[in-house]
C-alpha cells in the first residue's frame, strides 16, 4: 500500500526545523514505527528515532501523530493510508528535542528519581521468612505497575506546559506505586514531599494523561488517589488540598 507522512526534522546544530514529505511502498501490516524504519533504510538514513522491543514493553519509541503521543509501535498505519490521511509525526512535548523525533529524557528521569522509586520495607535485615504480599494487596497498585515509562503522558502534560517544574504524571504516578503498596513503610514521607511546591495539588486534571497513556496506566486517577492519601494523614496545608477538602467533608 501507499504511505506518506510528514515528519518535523529537526537540526540541533543550526537550531532548525522544517517539515519534511515522505511517499513510499509498505505493506498493509505496517505500524508506524515500521513505516520510519523503511523511511530510514530506504530514503533518508540521516533521519532519528528512538526504538527498542517493538513490542509496547520498552516505551523507547514515544512522539507524537498529528499532535498526540503515541507509541510508534503500537500505532497500525492501514486504516490511516486507506483514508487518505497523511499523518504529521513529530517529536514528543515537554521535553527539549535532541534531532529529529529523538527528546533529551533527563529532565524525565530526574523526576522519576525523585519519587525514590524504591521500596522503603522498615528493616534491614529481610531474614529466613519470604514476605507475601496478597491478591488484593497488589491490585491497589496495578495500574500504578503498568508503566513503561514511554512518556506519553508527561508530552500532553498541560500542567508540565505552564510549569516545567511540577513532578509530572509519570513520576507521580510512580509514586503511587509505592505509597500504595503494602510493603512500604515510608508513605508518610513520600507524601509530605509529593505533596510540596510542583507537585500533586499543582495538577490541572485536564485528563490528557489518561487519554494518551498506552498501558493503561490512568496517571491521574493515581494522583487523585495521592491526594486523597495525603489529606487522610493530615497533610492538607496546600490550598489544592484545602479545595479538595470542601468537596468531601
Amino acid at each position: 500500500m501507499q504511505v506518506a507522512l510528514k515528519i518535523w526534522r529537526f537540526d540541533a546544530v543550526a537550531g532548525e526545523r522544517k517539515l519534511v514529505d515522505y511517499e513510499f511502498d509498505a505493506p498493509e501490516w505496517v505500524t508506524l514505527l515500521d513505516c520510519l524504519d523503511i523511511v530510514k533504510d530506504q530514503i533518508d538514513g540521516t533521519l532519528a528515532y528512538r526504538k527498542s522491543c517493538r513490542m509496547m514493553i520498552c516505551g523507547s519509541c514515544g512522539m507524537r501523530m498529528d499532535g498526540a503521543a503515541v507509541l510508534a509501535c503500537k500505532t497500525r498505519m492501514y486504516d490511516i493510508a486507506q483514508s487518505g490521511h497523511v499523518p504529521v509525526i513529530s517529536a514528543m512535548g515537554n521535553m527539549p528535542i535532541v534531532k529529529d523525533l529523538v527528546t533529551d529524557m533527563q529532565p524525565f528521569w530526574g523526576k522519576i528519581r525523585a519519587m525514590s522509586p524504591w521500596l522503603e520495607p522498615g528493616y534491614a535485615d529481610p531474614g529466613q521468612k519470604e514476605h507475601i504480599v496478597s491478591e488484593d494487596e497488589m491490585n491497589v497498585i496495578h495500574k500504578e505497575a503498568l508503566c513503561i515509562m514511554c512518556g506519553c503522558c508527561v508530552s500532553e502534560c498541560n500542567s508540565m506546559e505552564a510549569d516545567p517544574e511540577f513532578l509530572g504524571p509519570a513520576a507521580l504516578a510512580k509514586g503511587m506505586r509505592f505509597v500504595g503498596d503494602a510493603r512500604d513503610t515510608a508513605t508518610v514521607e513520600r507524601l509530605q514531599t509529593y505533596s510540596g511546591e510542583h507537585g500533586i495539588w499543582d495538577c490541572t486534571r485536564c485528563y490528557f494523561c489518561t487519554e494518551r497513556c498506552p498501558k493503561g496506566v490512568d496517571p491521574r486517577d493515581a494522583i487523585a488517589k495521592l491526594g486523597a492519601e495525603s489529606i487522610k494523614v493530615g497533610i492538607d496545608r496546600d490550598m489544592g488540598a484545602k479545595h479538595a477538602k470542601w468537596f468531601v467533608t
